[in-house]
């Protein structure tokens, strides 16, 4: 029986508020504090280092996740994806979470940390890179490793751990206090509740989406080793294909296509197999640049190049701006002309689509999927409909398929959103994302003593478009406390540019905030 079946939970599926003697009539462990953030990832860690940073108290703030690290489930994607600790990721120097302030960034630590090495050459270009990109350099990216370095450094820094509970979220409700409770379950299944004033709710994407074709072959066959998603653990294609060469049909062309791409060439290159091959199977051609006044976004073999998923001046320029600013029906569009489906603009993946083509390992098809079938071979039979001809079909004979389309974003998905919005009747944006207000709060779940904040891609759609970012998650923290420090009574402390600076120099040294 589910925990949420119990009888004594049926409050927590019913009502929607609850009297606290009602909670400790439960006579569960209960944890209180005056904030609290549910997800425990990287979206929670960021929330938790500003609130230390503005003199919150580590007594005062609770955090209930999974994950013991609060990178760990983004550092597992990125292994997935093929984005070891020595690959570099798609962000700049100065979208740091674990510095607020973001200087110095990755990009001027990595090149101090040359030098100190003896390496003063590739120093050197490093800052040559930093001065001089995205004009005559391409953009400079830290590697992968370098952040989660960071981010355990920043977690001593703050105490984490001392907040940090295991806990498999459930349910929220409020309290006929003005408070939340949450019931979590602990890692051997037994019930826990936490009460805040301010909660913060940064549970990041569902999880894995796969292409309703491969779904459906997937139930069909229970085959799970042949059709992949490309954040799913899948090294076992890699080794195949260094044993006994082979055929990949890649779905996507986003940066883990660019990725999942470049690992299969080094694959090829490793081994000296001239027999592993790429089908990229694309559903419409893409040969144009696209533009948005001064931002554009150039097309290369049909791959579309721009250093971020956002032109950078939706992070912090004028497209941000604009972006708050417009009507919250015309956001997405916005959305689409801005973003869309990238690549960045580096030129080890553009130089691997040019030999690829050009040697014929790699090559690219047009179409819609009509079925895809296992043979008596122990090969994948992919028919598709042809992009210029509906009457004519492609067939391709394939080892494995990786689907490279990305997360799951689907509020419903996930059993704590759908309960949420289902029981608060909470409205959803164009994008069916949660309604928040420029300062990422959950209006429809206010109460005279509390409030309800929400980061990440649960808010695409809401005042800032690049939310999954580093740089999103950092700004969804601030304008959320901006909120927060309107409600005096929780000590809040005023963020001014003396105590801006203090806290920078005791960040700088490791000391505690």
């Amino acid at each position: 029986m589910r925990l949420l079946d119990l009888p004594e939970f049926a409050p927590f599926l019913t009502a929607q508020t609850i009297s606290e003697n009602y909670i400790q009539s439960l006579n569960l462990p209960l944890i209180e504090r005056s904030f609290l953030t549910l997800g425990g990832g990287l979206g929670s860690f960021v929330w938790v280092d500003y609130l230390r940073i503005h003199g919150i108290d580590v007594a005062d703030i609770g955090v209930v996740g999974m994950h013991e690290k609060p990178y760990q489930r983004y550092q597992t994607l990125c292994k997935n994806s093929q984005i070891p600790g020595h690959e570099r990721l798609r962000s700049d120097s100065g979208s740091s979470p674990d510095n607020i302030w973001g200087w110095p960034g990755y990009g001027l630590r990595e090149a101090v940390g040359l030098a100190k090495d003896g390496h003063l050459r590739s120093a050197s270009k490093t800052m040559w890179q930093l001065f001089t990109e995205p004009v005559f350099t391409q953009t400079y990216a830290p590697k992968s490793e370098t952040v989660y370095r960071a981010l355990d450094s920043e977690m001593a820094r703050i105490d984490w751990e001392a907040m940090w509970r295991y806990g498999r979220i459930r349910s929220l409700r409020q309290t006929d206090a003005g408070r939340y409770v949450v019931l979590y379950e602990d890692r051997y299944g037994n019930a826990r509740l936490a009460c805040a004033n301010v909660v913060h709710i940064a549970l990041g994407y569902p999880g894995s989406r796969v292409l309703p074709d491969l779904q459906d072959y997937r139930q069909t066959t229970m085959d799970l080793r042949k059709a992949v998603n490309a954040y799913e653990q899948h090294n076992h294609v890699y080794e195949f294909l260094a044993e006994h060469g082979g055929t990949v049909i890649l779905r996507g062309r986003g940066i883990v296509a660019s990725r999942i791409l470049q690992r299969i060439a080094e694959v090829r290159t490793e081994t000296g197999r001239d027999d592993i091959r790429i089908v990229h199977l694309m559903r419409t051609k893409r040969d144009e640049t696209t533009r948005y006044r001064f931002a554009k976004r150039t097309n290369e073999h049909n791959w579309q190049l721009q250093p971020f998923n956002f032109p950078k001046s939706a992070f912090s320029g004028n497209l941000r701006r604009k972006f708050e600013n417009t009507p919250a029906d015309q956001r997405k569009a916005l959305i689409g002309i801005w973003g869309g489906t990238t690549t960045s603009d580096r030129k080890d993946w553009r130089r691997l689509v040019k030999n690829g083509l050009s040697q014929g390992w790699y090559t690219i098809a047009f179409g819609n999927v009509r079925d895809l079938k296992p043979m008596q071979s122990g090969k994948l039979r992919f028919t598709v409909d042809a992009l210029e001809d509906a009457q004519e079909t492609l067939t391709f004979v394939t080892d494995f398929v990786i689907d490279c389309t990305g997360l799951n974003s689907k509020l419903e998905t996930n059993p704590f959103f759908s309960d949420l919005i289902t029981q608060y009747q909470l409205p959803k944006n164009d994008l069916d994302n949660l309604v928040v207000s420029n300062e990422f709060e959950v209006e429809g779940l206010r109460t005279p003593n509390g409030k309800v904040f929400a980061c990440g891609v649960a808010t695409l759609g809401g005042p800032f478009a690049p939310v999954d970012s580093f740089l999103g998650l950092q700004y969804a923290a601030f304008r959320s406390l901006q909120s927060v420090r309107k409600m005096r009574a929780l000590g809040l402390k005023r963020f001014s540019m003396l105590r801006s600076f203090q806290q920078w120099t005791r960040w700088a040294r490791g000391l505690t905030p």
